[in-house]
């Protein structure tokens, strides 16, 4: 799943720079306003941020500061690992009850000057990817409880 989400947001971020790009080039070349590009260039970068976060939360590749928990026990890590997924499980739980809601409230309203797309589809995508983020936090403590949980050794800062 972890591929399709990386190959999503590569065309999510091939499309925020064509529509950048298109904004440039009717301003500064052809004189027009053309203002649903800001709308839809806002819609892709909010996307881009949210699928981006998702899809590293399978190998927790964000960034974080290690110096602590370094010094733990494997057991210690693996507790504190456990607790820092726990306490952000209420949080998107909320966030995703929270993004169904206005999806629901907000289905039928136009997004600004893009009248094709309604606020409703963006809540519903943020609904959606946050569930992703269920997903990997709960695949994760899964993996530390049967010890087969792998460190990422991703973008990590140590200090």
């Amino acid at each position: 799943m972890k591929n399709v989400l990386e190959k999503l947001n590569a065309g999510i971020l091939l499309c925020m720079f064509g529509v950048t790009v298109l904004t440039v080039v009717f301003r500064s070349v052809l004189g027009i306003s053309a203002s649903w590009s800001e709308d839809l260039a806002q819609l892709t970068f909010i996307l881009l941020v949210f699928l981006g976060a998702a899809t590293v939360m399978e190998d927790e590749g964000h960034i974080r500061i290690n110096t602590v928990v370094e010094r733990f026990s494997e057991r210690g890590q693996r507790a504190v690992r456990i607790a820092g997924r726990l306490l952000t499980l209420p949080f998107l739980m909320l966030f995703a009850i929270g993004a169904w809601d206005n999806a629901v409230v907000n289905w039928d309203v136009e997004l600004g000057t893009v009248e094709w797309i309604r606020i409703g589809h963006m809540y519903l995508a943020l609904a959606i990817i946050s569930v992703v983020m269920i997903f990997y936090i709960l695949v994760n403590i899964v993996r530390d409880f049967k010890g087969t949980y792998r460190q990422s050794t991703g973008l990590n800062s140590t200090v």
